[in-house]
């Protein structure tokens, strides 16, 4: 039984007796369960106080946030479940589209911007109507008339984190197999491999399993409850040995004394055990959050370093570091993975278009590696973006 599993589940009245919900329940016997059946979040009314009272619906006394890793809902979801990734104004973004079977993470990250999305709805929440989910982005993928599309579930929830207890990767990765002209992408922080590897001859290369991966100091200090480093590497490693693809995701790039050699070992740790053949993409992306994140994680986190350096409000609202000290991060460590080989496909995400041409030479649609990723723009629109991104 892992450690952050809920140790409360409301059910709301019109999933109590889907699958989905019988199946969590039997395999959280110890779980507090109680019926909710309003539509809201059953922590809602609390978060103006900041904690939970003994009146409150759970009787607990908590930071709102931190009770609301300990709460799953269950519930139908009825509105788009396939949407665009929602990007950033002026900023290049590759062509992702987002699948949310469910909402909120129980891993802690110190600088997961979920703290401030989901500051107004702090429960945790998977859907139960999962055979609704798969049928409307059948159809949604059937009218992008054959352009691929990459469909990721890890936005607003870490995609593998509930899969011992849900089994989604049993239903997913089949469909995807059986769908043209979409590739699912599964993003983790932890090793909850054990579906995927039962699928090994199912997966028909149209999933992609990626791992966010940091700083060895940045993994032990400021990523709770989540998997080692060494962990995460070792589950790519079975995961590309049973012939799917892999990513990576050095996402946030934080700055701190002697990161560049943190990052190098990093980089070599990962390949020594991955083929660069077996990798599909690599992201990197400096620390960026809204203004008031920093607040929340000095008053969550308060030993952390993390909110703190050279940093300025961006045009896209978004606290970030300063363009010299953010493009020293980035140019450090996209050529240490081309090191590895020129033609591994690396992509910052978030990033102006200025970055691309001072880092890597042109925009990403015109690199041959990453044509693909990024077939929803032509290489004329992002260089029509020119030097207006951040500064």
């Amino acid at each position: 039984m892992q450690s952050y599993w809920p140790t409360t589940i409301c059910v709301s009245d019109e999933a109590r007796d889907d699958a989905m919900t019988k199946r969590l329940l039997s395999k959280l016997p110890d779980a507090k369960v109680i019926d909710f059946s309003e539509r809201g979040d059953p922590l809602a009314a609390s978060v103006g106080r900041g904690f939970v009272d003994s009146k409150n619906l759970l009787g607990e006394s908590s930071d709102v946030f931190t009770l609301g890793k300990r709460t799953l809902l269950l519930r139908r979801y009825f509105g788009e479940w396939l949407e665009p990734c929602p990007g950033t104004k002026q900023h290049v973004c590759c062509n992702l589209w987002t699948l949310n079977p469910g909402e909120g993470c129980p891993l802690d990250c110190t600088y997961c911007f979920l703290q401030s999305y989901l500051r107004l709805n702090p429960s945790m929440k998977i859907y139960t109507n999962i055979g609704d989910m798969l049928g409307q982005v059948e159809r949604r993928v059937r009218d992008f008339r054959g352009r691929n599309i990459r469909i990721c579930t890890g936005e607003v929830m870490d995609s593998l984190v509930w899969d011992e207890l849900t089994d989604l990767t049993l239903d997913l990765v089949p469909f995807f197999a059986r769908l043209p002209s979409a590739t699912l992408e599964l993003k983790t922080k932890t090793a909850s491999i054990g579906n995927l590897l039962k699928l090994a001859n199912e997966h028909k290369g149209k999933t992609i399993v990626s791992w966010s991966v940091n700083a060895r100091r940045i993994t032990e200090n400021d990523e709770a409850f989540t998997a080692s480093l060494g962990e995460r590497i070792l589950a790519a490693k079975k995961i590309a040995d049973a012939g799917y693809k892999v990513g990576f995701h050095f996402d946030p790039l934080i700055y701190f004394e002697g990161f560049k050699d943190a990052y190098r070992e990093v980089i070599s740790e990962i390949f020594q055990y991955i083929r660069w053949q077996d990798i599909a993409w690599i992201s990197i992306a400096p620390l960026r959050y809204k203004r008031d994140m920093q607040e929340i994680m000095m008053r969550r986190f308060p030993d952390s370093k993390i909110p703190f350096g050279e940093q300025f409000l961006a045009s896209d609202g978004k606290l970030r570091y300063i363009q010299p000290l953010r493009f020293q991060m980035l140019d450090f460590v996209w050529r240490e993975l081309k090191s590895i080989n020129a033609n591994l496909p690396v992509y910052m995400c978030m990033e102006s278009s200025l970055a691309w041409k001072k880092i890597a030479g042109s925009p990403p649609a015109v690199k041959q590696e990453l044509k693909e990723l990024f077939s929803a723009k032509s290489a004329e629109e992002l260089c029509t973006l020119g030097a207006v991104g951040s500064k």
